[in-house]
């Protein structure tokens, strides 16, 4: 529950309300797709249900990013090649594009911008996450990084006034929009964003990484939910050095250096620079597949 005043509150359960939820058949797909036991037919009756998202799915195993050497037409045959942890990845990639993909005038932010930018920042989350050998995690990883800027589509809703005190706040005293709008407004969009993603029923572990990426040092209730969002913290980093869709305060945000030990990686070592290189050769194929034309 966010701590704020109750009129301002009430706006963003309206906003929340009038911005796509995820769809019931999404949700119980997230939870099918962690359960071991959930016999593969089902979860592609379950993906069945959504045209669009069954077509984006067949679309994009047959990418060039996935780049199998044969056509994937039906979609059993996708469920059995790509596995349920692939899977689970494109269908949260979706919906969060969906949301995400929206122009965002008062952030100042073309379509596609903010889904190009999560997609980045979650395909390099994850190469941290293999490079502190967690890659079992790989799943968890991805998803949360692609659902981590949904506050800033419901903070971009709030009105121009506000987000431009808040940039205004960033540029002025050269503090990061998380700094900034947590001192005017009491929370953060990454807060804002897990308060919006708990009420649509997304999973509490998920849930739990997107309010705390953004300081992962200060969250010690869960190890293995921490290295998540150590994971997070630092493939945000990295796409905002990319610059792909990245936010027009992005430049200003500090890093978080507990993310380092808590993954057992080394700063001095130039990681995240590191981390930039491995993914640019495969950001035109990550728009490709995601269909990221900016401006579109």
């Amino acid at each position: 529950m966010l701590a704020i005043d109750q009129k301002l509150k009430s706006k963003i359960d309206e906003i929340i309300e009038k911005t796509t939820p995820i769809p019931q058949h999404v949700s119980n797909l997230m939870k099918m797709l962690k359960d071991e036991n959930v016999p593969l037919s089902r979860i592609a009756i379950e993906l069945a249900k959504d045209p669009v998202l069954t077509a984006d799915t067949i679309r994009m195993v047959n990418s060039a990013y996935y780049g199998f050497s044969q056509e994937i037409k039906s979609l059993e045959q996708a469920v059995v090649i790509l596995g349920t942890k692939a899977l689970l990845r494109l269908v949260v990639a979706a919906w969060a594009k969906r949301i995400s993909s929206q122009e965002l005038k008062n952030f100042r932010t073309a379509q596609n911008e903010l889904a190009t930018f999560s997609l980045i920042g979650a395909v390099a989350s994850v190469k941290f996450g293999e490079l502190s050998g967690i890659r079992f995690l790989s799943d968890m990883i991805f998803t949360s990084a692609a659902l981590r800027s949904i506050g800033r589509v419901i903070m971009d809703k709030l009105g121009a006034s506000v987000i431009n005190n808040i940039l205004k706040e960033v540029f002025e005293k050269k503090i990061s929009f998380y700094t900034a709008s947590k001192r005017i407004l009491g929370f953060s969009h990454s807060e804002i964003g897990a308060y919006a993603l708990r009420k649509w029923g997304v999973p509490e572990d998920l849930v739990s990484v997107v309010e705390h990426y953004q300081a992962p040092s200060e969250f010690q209730e869960d190890k293995t939910l921490s290295k998540v969002a150590a994971c997070v913290h630092l493939g945000d980093i990295a796409a905002m050095q990319i610059g792909e869709g990245a936010p027009v305060d992005g430049m200003l945000y500090q890093i978080d250096k507990g993310a380092f030990s808590i993954l057992g990686l080394d700063p001095t070592e130039n990681i995240i620079e590191k981390v930039c290189e491995m993914i640019l050769p495969d950001i035109e194929k990550i728009k490709e597949t995601f269909q990221l034309q900016v401006g579109l």
